[in-house]
């Protein structure tokens, strides 16, 4: 046995040595050598330079047609009452902070007259998109006070200053990108809790803003004959290395088993799944494991007018995730907390919770990215009013700041 083994192993490595074998080697890194060719300069296009944050958000977009009515029903069943006008103050604090930089004489990307015009073709053109397709769509709020829904000028507003902050200091720190992305976030956010906006207009807004913005710099740049866009001069972006987030994430939760529950013991409710929403975060190390922690909301209607069944989660626990090419990272995660049940926003009963998840993470930015996620909940959250253990199965999309 032992002669045929090592007959077949110098039969290998003399195969492996073989000017033929050789030559299918060089071919196949001359071929991958040519493939990253052609992405890096489709990706040098301004085309993709220009609409590559955007596209993204116009997709979940879309998507989001679809759960609109079951967010704005978790967002009536737990906040019913929320109102608030800080939105319209914090889309303005990067442009401020902006401002007061440059007035304080720190160097950034452009000079006034190249900011001024960049950020005068950035506004002209949201206005032009914003107004055009309200005015067409003509989509009524959630609050059913007018049909200007279509997409959010707040939010396009917010993500266009946050990203004229991030083009114009963005190589200082990447604390910069992250504060100006997360304060538009939650101008997004706060759109619909106040139940002034969709989820779907929001999305749509945060894509107009960087879109007009990244148009905006991109003719100025060619007005004042200005070299290619580079974010961060001083040193290369690794899209290789796993980044740590804060992220905004949205889904659809199917419960396992369907639940059952019965108010006076005469008939049987019950639900098969609902909307679940989360604010997450993680730090990673160089290794790929990290530490996150999650809050989670889930809310599901009960079956013949039985009322709304809701669950939060608080959950921590640690993460691996690695990158599978540049650009692109898949994550898993074990979470380990508590959580409460809810009939009609009256808390049933505080009990144990556990998720694992899965997910993959694509970097659009040094510090913007979008997520696809599925997760598992298991929790201990029976008795009355629920007769089986509350667990459900989550697929969804999030929008994360990165670092």
């Amino acid at each position: 046995m032992k002669p045929i083994v090592v007959i077949l192993l110098i039969a290998v490595l003399g195969w492996a040595n073989h000017p033929a074998a050789q030559g299918q080697s060089l071919a196949d890194t001359l071929f991958l050598h040519h493939e990253q060719s052609r992405m890096e300069k489709f990706r040098s296009r301004p085309v993709y330079q220009i609409t590559k944050g955007a596209i993204p958000l116009f997709a979940a977009s879309a998507l989001a047609l679809t759960i609109d009515h079951r967010i704005k029903e978790t967002r009536d069943f737990y906040v019913s009452d929320f109102g608030t006008t800080f939105d319209s103050y914090l889309q303005f604090v990067p442009a401020v902070t902006m401002l007061g930089m440059k007035l304080g004489g720190v160097k950034g990307r452009s000079t006034w007259a190249e900011m001024i015009t960049a950020d005068a073709i950035s506004i002209a053109t949201l206005a032009s998109l914003v107004n055009g397709i309200k005015y067409t769509v003509k989509r009524e709020r959630p609050d059913n006070s007018r049909r200007t829904s279509f997409p959010s000028g707040h939010t396009a507003n917010a993500f266009m200053i946050a990203t004229m902050m991030y083009k114009e200091y963005g190589e200082l720190s990447p604390w910069i990108g992250i504060g100006s992305y997360a304060s538009a976030s939650t101008v997004a956010v706060m759109r619909m809790l106040n139940n002034r906006h969709w989820m779907s207009d929001v999305l749509f807004g945060a894509g107009i803003g960087i879109l007009s913005t990244e148009l905006g710099y991109y003719l100025s740049d060619l007005i004042f004959k200005k070299k290619k866009d580079v974010y961060f001069k001083n040193r290369d972006i690794d899209y290789t290395q796993v980044p740590s987030f804060l992220e905004y994430s949205v889904g659809y939760s199917c419960l396992f088993p369907q639940l059952y529950y019965s108010p006076t013991g005469e008939r049987n409710l019950h639900a098969y799944g609902g909307f679940s929403a989360s604010l997450s975060g993680a730090h990673y190390f160089a290794s790929g494991w990290g530490i996150g922690g999650s809050t989670t909301i889930l809310s599901a209607k009960l079956s013949q007018e039985g009322g709304t069944l809701g669950s939060t989660a608080f959950l921590v626990g640690p993460e691996y995730s690695a990158c599978i090419c540049p650009r692109l990272f898949w994550n898993a995660n074990l979470h380990l907390g508590g959580g409460s049940l809810l009939l009609d926003q009256d808390i049933k009963k505080n009990g144990f919770a556990a998720r694992v998840g899965a997910s993959l993470l694509g970097q659009l930015s040094p510090t913007m990215g979008l997520r696809l996620f599925a997760n598992y909940t298991y929790t201990t959250l029976s008795g009355e009013p629920v007769y089986k253990d509350l667990s459900y199965l989550s697929v969804g999309i999030a929008a994360c700041a990165l670092f």
